[in-house]
């Protein structure tokens, strides 16, 4: 069967891919809270006779960054079953969401990896009368949590693309993994899937990822030549004393001044000629009242480098400048990582692959590789870098179209239209590699 009519085969999902893609909107899930979103997955694919792997066979809890208290976790889980999730394969779960589905021609052949990220942002979804989800029903009804990232076409996209092999898998060689990744907001999932040996057995490893195109008319295909930021996402807390801001101030220590001096003087470490850096302040409260000298401070804080080494110095200057300020001011501090992930380097050949893969899709505007280096972080990179280290090859893929709004904005959407075609684009790099490195 010929790769351009397995590719066609996409056609016939158009709506229900869309269908998807707005139900994940509407009932959009943060980081290990995706149990609906999860389970909704595991059911099509299910249904489909596709076998999926769950929870602890997905997840080294070890690993997992940022772990919700079990309060919150049966809340949502609640939540989740209220919503329309499956109850049962939500148990299944065991507190731990993300999937793994796996097409298995039965033949000898390459593995080949696909990484579909599943998570929304913490944001809150504009309102606005013009804002196409409020339009058309599907804005979400979870209180601060937004696709503000087009990680809900994403899964979307990664649901007929299993569905599309899994017809066709007796057709071709080898062996292809649908991961479904919790948590790539805050960098705080991919890390748990590795450790529990996702990735082991890919030799060529794939992730998908909605962008702006340059010519929105067509949709386009590219695939990155080098990779995103290394970060590390923690938060702060300083405690000082309390005193009476008038009468006796001189018996306080000012956790909040503390805070800002740090903040002031980290901000000045941000040259480094290993590579750019950024860094963020993302959320800050303390004290308790205005005649009161504030006893507690606490922000949430990101930082990121070109290169792991730019961003390690900034993380420890960061870390350095906060024990300074609070020495200062009298203060004690604790820091606790929140997310971490390293930059990575794609290869060259399978970006190669990817471009030539694309020809096979009809309709696209342009199939170029990209250099990536904007300041953006994707813990995707550590699959790439274990896979690399056992001898496969990685890249990642964006697929462009009309971008409204930001990314991270609670504007934030896309022309649905790229849904399929996206989906083609994989279909179509899945059957390309598995033919050529079967040979």
């Amino acid at each position: 069967m010929k790769t351009s009519e397995i590719i066609r085969l996409a056609d016939k999902y158009g709506e229900e891919v869309v269908a998807i893609r707005r139900d994940f909107h509407k009932y959009a899930e943060a980081a290990w809270r995706e149990f609906r979103t999860t389970s909704k997955i595991a059911k099509r694919l299910g249904e489909a006779g596709i076998p999926v792997q769950l929870g602890l066979d997905v997840i080294n809890p070890e690993y997992v960054w940022s772990y919700p208290a079990q309060e919150d976790l049966d809340w949502h889980k609640k939540r989740a079953v209220e919503q329309g999730g499956d109850e049962g394969l939500i148990q299944k779960m065991n507190g731990y969401t993300g999937a793994v589905a796996i097409i298995d021609s039965g033949k000898p052949g390459p593995t080949v990896g696909m990484r579909f990220d599943i998570d929304c942002n913490d944001v809150i979804e504009s309102e606005d009368a013009d804002h196409r989800p409020v339009t058309g029903g599907f804005a979400s009804v979870n209180k601060n949590f937004t696709h503000a990232c087009g990680h809900d076409g994403h899964a979307a996209m990664g649901i007929i693309t299993a569905l599309v092999l899994n017809e066709v898998k007796d057709k071709l060689t080898g062996k292809v993994k649908i991961i479904f990744q919790p948590g790539e907001e805050g960098v705080k999932g991919a890390t748990a899937m590795v450790e529990r040996g996702v990735v082991d057995d890919v030799d060529y490893l794939l992730a998908t990822h909605i962008k702006r195109a340059a010519d929105g008319d067509k949709p386009e295909l590219t695939a990155s030549t080098s990779g995103s930021f290394s970060t590390t996402k923690f938060d702060v807390e300083i405690k000082g004393k309390n005193a009476h801001a008038g009468g006796a101030p001189q018996n306080g220590n000012n956790a909040i001044l503390a805070a800002c001096a740090a903040i002031m003087m980290m901000n000045t470490f941000m040259q480094d000629s290993n590579g750019s850096t950024r860094l963020n302040i993302g959320t800050i409260q303390g004290g308790t009242g205005r005649n009161v000298v504030p006893g507690q401070c606490f922000f949430r804080m990101e930082t990121r480098g070109a290169t792991p080494e730019a961003e390690q110095r900034l993380y420890e200057k960061a870390v350095a400048s906060v024990k300074a300020a609070c020495e200062a001011y009298g203060c004690t501090y604790t820091t606790q990582k929140m997310g971490a992930t390293l930059s990575g380097i794609a290869d060259p050949e399978l970006v190669a692959d990817i471009m030539e893969a694309g020809n096979e899709v009809s309709g696209l505007g342009a199939i170029v590789p990209v250099s990536v280096g904007r300041g953006g972080t994707d813990d995707f990179w550590m699959m790439v870098r274990r896979v690399q280290q056992n001898g496969g090859k990685a890249s990642y893929m964006n697929v462009g179209t009309d971008i409204y709004g930001n990314a991270h904005d609670g504007r934030y959407d896309f022309n649905e239209d790229i849904l399929i075609p996206g989906a083609k684009c994989n279909i179509a790099v899945a059957c390309y590699l598995l033919e050529k490195y079967s040979k």
